[in-house]
């Protein structure tokens, strides 16, 4: 029979409830900035503001924003603790966790069913180097396949939040105006590549723990990596170790070696489950290269661990160094290409204004989709083949479904990645983001012989006015020097299809 050590297991339980606290924290106020609940309310917008602040403390956003504290901060967080970003600030592996916990609580012999795998080099680095070489290419669509924020925010958009806005519209039916009406629109494209994400990290969360972090997520192996320096690491103490196994049963990481007593820091997620089921002690999270948890043999093989662990860190130096060196090329193309003029001004898709053009928002887009959650007006949907391939998912102006207000600046306040950069609300409004363009064939004045003036009546920057035809009726008249694009007139036209279209300028102005 075990009995555990008083107050160093009580230490590591404190520090494992810590732990699960803080990821749950985290999981709920970035599930309350992609889910819209309470209709506004200032303690609910509260939440929503810290969970906002929170996603720009995301690994993948911050590093494509050129953050460079965020990231050094995160960096030197993983260099003292190991992977803790994985089990606290992820909410990606706070929902692996909860599966984990969902399948012991329905099956206990699964509590102990892990084993130790050995890990699969060639798919870790191979994806973490395909990310990089993407991130370098600004090709943002595969970014967002395997960044887990971005995957967790749009499993939040297109599977919570639909269920959140039904409930809010089904309370208003006996409540009023105490929860607000919402039209629930979803994007089949990115609600069929969320399902079938979450899906797939969902099974391997069911069958193995952690797999998904440990095989596939990019953020996860880069910090595995530099986790090989960490401080403080997580230790089997031989001397007290009766070899019963049970710490590498409960391990979700699936990286304790029972039977070599020892534990690959590249794939461990500090989540104390070990330390806590071990009724000995032998295990502890304690600063590295402790004399009394090493086997004297094993200590001959730290050297080329030491090389390694040098190739790598330059490796991250690099990879972290790929942002800035595009962000540089690619300004230095947009300066070049308003200089030259918008030569193929349309018919292109409109990006969101802060975008600055679309090679910018397709470079740093992960399609997290926290912009079109927060849109008012739900003029921002994620594209399906607007921009192209490279542009699936991306945030695109649909006025179809709303148009920009004038006095929105929204999507650039909570834009994690820098593709949407923040904007002041006088910069905003003067800014181009495309040009409307009139068929007076399609215009009900020409065809039903009505009155209308819609466009002209509703254009926040008095770029339409009316003006007498030959007819004798009145039809709009367009400034393109005004037209900042907003798609007030396109989305308040009343004639099908529409007289008046928006046209995006591939650099806006």
């Amino acid at each position: 029979m075990y009995v555990k050590s008083g107050n160093s297991m009580k230490r590591y339980n404190i520090l494992r409830i810590l732990r699960v606290a803080v990821a749950l924290l985290c999981f709920v106020l970035l599930t309350l900035t992609f889910v819209d609940w309470g209709n506004g309310t200032a303690t609910v917008d509260g939440l929503r503001d810290a969970g906002a602040e929170l996603a720009r403390w995301q690994f993948v956003p911050a590093l494509l924003s050129v953050s460079a504290l965020t990231v050094s901060l995160l960096l030197v967080l993983t260099l003292a603790f190991g992977r803790i970003y994985c089990s606290t600030l992820c909410p990606l592996g706070t929902v692996q966790d909860g599966v984990n916990t969902l399948r012991k609580y329905r099956n206990k012999s699964a509590r102990t069913r892990f084993l130790f795998r050995k890990p699969s080099h060639l798919l870790r680095y191979g994806v973490l180097a395909v990310t990089a070489l993407c991130v370098a290419a600004g090709v943002g669509f595969v970014v967002a396949l395997v960044d887990p924020y971005s995957i967790f925010g749009r499993v939040m958009h297109e599977g919570l939040r639909p269920v959140a806005q039904g409930a809010n519209n089904f309370l208003a039916v006996f409540f009023g105006d105490s929860f607000g009406r919402e039209v629930v629109s979803v994007s089949w494209l990115s609600a069929l590549v969320a399902l079938v994400t979450i899906g797939i990290i969902g099974l391997l969360a069911w069958i193995g723990g952690r797999r998904y972090c440990n095989s596939f997520c990019p953020v996860g192996t880069l910090l595995g990596e530099v986790s090989r320096a960490s401080l403080f690491k997580i230790q089997i103490d031989t001397s007290k170790c009766v070899d019963c196994g049970l710490c590498g049963r409960k391990c979700k990481g699936e990286c304790i070696d029972t039977a070599a007593h020892r534990i690959d820091p590249t794939r461990c997620v500090v989540c104390f489950d070990c330390i806590d089921a071990c009724a000995q002690g032998a295990i502890s999270f304690t600063m590295r290269s402790t004399p009394s948890a090493e086997k004297p043999a094993e200590k001959p093989a730290e050297k080329p661990a030491d090389k390694s662990r040098r190739n790598f860190i330059a490796t991250v130096a690099a990879v972290a160094a790929i942002p800035v060196a595009e962000a540089q090329q690619r300004h230095q193309r947009m300066e070049r290409a308003m200089q030259g003029g918008d030569k193929h001004s349309g018919p292109r898709p409109v990006a969101p204004p802060g975008a600055q053009s679309i090679e910018h928002l397709q470079a740093k887009c992960t399609a997290c989709h926290l912009c079109i959650s927060k849109c008012p007006s739900h003029v921002l949907q994620p594209a399906v083949m607007e921009y192209g391939l490279q542009g699936v998912m991306q945030p695109v102006m649909r006025y179809d479904k709303g148009y920009c207000l004038y006095d929105c600046t929204l999507c650039g306040e909570v834009c994690p990645t820098g593709a949407i950069l923040p904007l002041a609300l006088e910069q905003k409004r003067m800014t181009q983001l495309g040009h409307a363009v009139f068929h007076r064939g399609r215009c009900v004045v020409a065809r039903d012989g009505v009155e209308c003036g819609n466009c002209a009546e509703h254009c926040p920057a008095d770029a339409i006015k009316l003006q007498r035809g030959i007819d004798g009726r009145m039809y709009p008249q367009i400034e393109k020097a005004l037209c900042i694009g907003c798609g007030a007139c396109e989305n308040l036209c009343p004639a099908t299809p529409k007289a008046i279209e928006v046209k995006g300028y591939k650099v806006h102005k």
